[in-house]
Parts: structure tokens; C-alpha cells; sequence
């Protein structure tokens, strides 16, 4: 258990280190963007189209590096419990309050991130469809269905982590009441 928990340790330092890499990654090409011009980034998975004007451009980058440096705080709260296990402290009632606070945020982190990608992804991809298409009545149907299914299963594996995460975080509550309970009568 000692070696999956020290793999664990070093996975979620890395997951850490990762997200703070991309998200310095992403802050330096919006400065080089805003100093030297160039291409636009893609926000959410999409491309932003060059006819927008800047300052949506640096709205929705402002918003990407938020949620990267949410991410980046729910996975320093998963590795401190991660970091509590392999220390023998696993059904605490800290490890569970963390547990539960990643995973609602882990929630709250795929809502937002599908509002944001559905509506972006109508906004773009629609009106890109809309001007060159001869039935628009088909098109928009279409395209809103496609775009609200993509957005769907771009963020559907983050909402079975969270719930995962929440289960989990029931679990050791759970373990933390019995823990006292055995405490207690011992």
C-alpha cells in the first residue's frame, strides 16, 4: 500500500506541476500576443474568430487562466490528502471535508467550463454556418445539437470524477464516525 501511495504522491506532484506549467504557458502567449501580435490561441478548444475584436480575446483568456489556477487549487487540496494517507491518517474528518471541497469544486469547475464551451461553440460556430448555409432553419439545428453534444462529452469525465471524489469523500467521513465510535469504546 506504502508503493501505490508514493505513486500516487509523486502523480498528483506532477499533475500539480503540469497545470502550473501550461498555465504559465498560456499566460506567456497572451503577453506575446498582446506585445508582438501574431495568432490567437485557441480559448476552451475553439478558435476565436480574427474578426472579434481584442478585448473578448483577453476576457475569455482572463477566464481560462482563472479556472487553470482553480484546477490547479483543487489538485494541491487532493495532494494534501493524498499526502495525509500515506502519513496513516486516512478517516479524518479534514481528509473528508477536503475530499468533498474538490469535489463540488471539481462540479462547479464542469459547469462553468460547459457554459462557456456551449456558448462559445453556438456563437462561433453557428454564425459561421448561419451566413454560408442555404437552409438556415437545418443548419442551426443541427449545429446547436452538435455543439451542445461536444460540449457534453468534453466535460463528462470531469463530472464522473467529482462524483467519484464525492463517493469517496463519503466513504472516509464514514470511516472517521465509525473510527470514533471505536475509539470510543475501546
Amino acid at each position: 500500500m506504502k508503493s501505490v501511495l508514493s505513486i500516487l504522491k509523486v502523480f498528483c506532484t506532477l499533475l500539480v506541476v503540469s497545470v502550473g506549467v501550461k498555465f504559465f504557458e498560456r499566460l506567456y502567449r497572451i503577453v506575446h500576443y498582446a506585445v508582438y501580435g501574431g495568432g490567437k490561441t485557441k480559448i476552451f478548444k475553439l478558435i476565436i474568430p480574427e474578426n472579434w475584436s481584442d478585448e473578448y480575446y483577453y476576457f475569455l483568456s482572463l477566464i481560462v487562466l482563472v479556472l487553470m489556477g482553480y484546477v490547479m487549487f483543487l489538485l494541491v487540496e487532493f495532494r494534501k490528502v493524498i499526502f495525509n494517507f500515506s502519513k496513516d491518517s486516512v478517516f479524518t474528518k479534514e481528509n473528508s471535508n477536503r475530499l468533498r471541497k474538490v469535489g463540488k469544486g471539481l462540479i462547479i469547475y464542469g459547469i462553468i467550463v460547459l457554459c462557456f464551451t456551449t456558448v462559445l461553440g453556438l456563437i462561433i460556430e453557428g454564425g459561421s454556418t448561419l451566413s454560408s448555409s442555404s437552409d438556415p432553419a437545418y443548419s442551426s439545428g443541427y449545429i446547436s445539437g452538435y455543439t451542445v453534444g461536444t460540449s457534453i462529452s468534453k466535460v463528462l469525465p470531469i463530472f464522473v470524477v467529482a462524483l467519484f471524489v464525492q463517493f469517496i469523500s463519503f466513504i472516509v467521513g464514514k470511516g472517521n464516525v465509525l473510527q470514533e465510535e471505536n475509539d470510543l469504546t475501546i
